[in-house]
């Protein structure tokens, strides 16, 4: 998954572009110096099966005026080192500024992938204010009105073309390994789990939260078996966030997602599932990666209150019923042995390729014991189906209108194709075209 961060000095209208691409207002905007203070996520479809995460950043701003000036100014600084493409705006109506040129100066030191886009173009005969940009020495660029969203499409279309360019997921042919994340909150038992599960004190381990500040790689065999764990950083929630050093491990850690086969999260038996946790379980079922929940500290828990506290991460992430649940103690060991079958079981299920001939069955008698809808006036009907990825396993079914599948139909049709492969527990997706 690519990561495209929208850059520039405050109040040149990157919310605005923001809520324009992905076409929902998730950015606040208004008219004040620094609205946007800590970075903004969301899922940018760029159609034919391109998708990329979009950060909308905080004001790049080196006068240092206001209380969050330095953030805004790192978060700028972190987006240039760690996204694969910057949208640089500029703000048309105003004057090049000192910021503009540093930034354009960093930008370009950098080796960053970057389009540059003039910003508030209202009237598209008259744009003789985009030549300022000329000023900076930049010559190629994309002149937009984020708010009129005019030139979006444009926009759009030089994203996806530079996109193409980088080289592609290497992650679906890294199989020599088995790629392990291990995830959770400051202060879960990510590092003591981790030591507990490879045999060795390879990592920190310590009662301080945050004391893993970056990903930790660390290659092991097991029972003749390749993996690579990852203790990353623990996640916590943007507010709690104190230093920039911590900022960075956090973003990383969203990452490293993206980088692995298998993720297990780690929550607490007597803090239940939080917010955060729920927010990197959607993150992870969005980027279709094969999870786990690993109940840590599990002796200490009471004997039959096992099965309540099991029932309860259930029904705090209902929106992934299947999803795994395993009790395991870092400190004593119990039942640590059995995490290393676990994600045998998870690397299968989602490295899998089914053959053609039996997905069409199931297809066939999904469709008989439950009859598509009507669409468009007319029966829905499904004419083929084939797998046409892994990590996750994804699938293409043929229908005659493929933009009118009811969604409550593709849940049924996901939830029985799941369940007839045996892909309980797997984020798995489905993509519907016209024959």
């Amino acid at each position: 998954m690519s990561v495209v961060a929208i850059v520039g000095r405050p109040n040149v209208g990157k919310s605005t572009l923001f809520n324009a691409l992905i076409r929902q207002h998730r950015a606040i905007v208004g008219p004040e110096r620094g609205i946007t203070r800590d970075r903004i996520y969301a899922r940018l479809d760029l159609g034919e099966d391109l998708d990329v995460d979009l950060i909308d950043t905080g004001g790049f701003d080196t006068t240092g005026e206001g209380s969050f000036a330095n953030v805004m100014f790192e978060q700028t600084m972190l987006a240039i080192r760690e996204a694969d493409l910057l949208i640089c705006l500029f703000d048309v109506q105003s004057e090049i500024t000192p910021d503009d040129e540093e930034l354009v100066r960093i930008i370009r030191e950098s080796g960053a992938q970057v389009i540059y886009a003039a910003n508030k173009v209202d009237d598209p005969h008259g744009n003789l204010p985009s030549s300022m940009l000329y000023e900076l020495g930049i010559h190629e660029f994309v002149e937009i009105s984020a708010r009129k969203r005019t030139g979006i499409p444009e926009l759009i279309e030089r994203v996806r073309s530079s996109l193409l360019t980088l080289p592609g997921e290497p992650l679906r042919d890294e199989t020599d390994a088995v790629r392990v994340s291990i995830l959770g909150r400051p202060n879960v038992g990510k590092s003591l789990m981790l030591n507990r599960i490879i045999g060795e004190n390879r990592s920190i381990v310590s009662p301080v939260a945050g004391t893993t500040r970056d990903y930790i790689d660390i290659r092991v065999t097991h029972e003749g078996k390749d993996y690579v764990f990852v203790d990353t950083a623990g996640i916590r929630r943007k507010a709690r966030i104190e230093d920039e050093l911590e900022k960075e491990s956090v973003m990383r850690s969203l990452k490293n997602i993206d980088m692995s086969h298998v993720c297990l999260l780690l929550v607490d038996p007597f803090e239940g599932v939080t917010e955060q946790d729920k927010r990197l379980c959607r993150i992870m079922t969005d980027h279709g990666r094969a999870f786990a929940i690993v109940v840590n500290k599990s002796d200490l828990i009471e004997p039959g209150k096992r099965t309540a506290i099991r029932e309860a991460v259930r029904h705090s992430l209902k929106f992934i019923p299947d999803v795994k649940v395993l009790f395991a103690s870092a400190l004593t060991g119990k039942d640590v042995g059995r995490i290393y079958p676990m994600i045998d079981d998870l690397f299968a299920k989602t490295t899998m390729e089914a053959s053609t001939p039996k997905i069409n069955r199931i297809l066939a008698d999904i469709a008989q014991t439950n009859l598509p809808p009507i669409a468009n006036g007319k029966p829905l009907k499904f004419y083929y189906i084939n797998q046409v990825g892994t990590i996750p396993p994804k699938f293409r079914i043929v229908t005659n209108f493929p933009g009118s599948v009811p969604e409550n139909y593709q849940r049924y049709l996901m939830h029985t194709l799941k369940k007839s492969l045996s892909l309980e527990g797997i984020p798995i997706k489905l993509q519907f075209v016209k024959r």
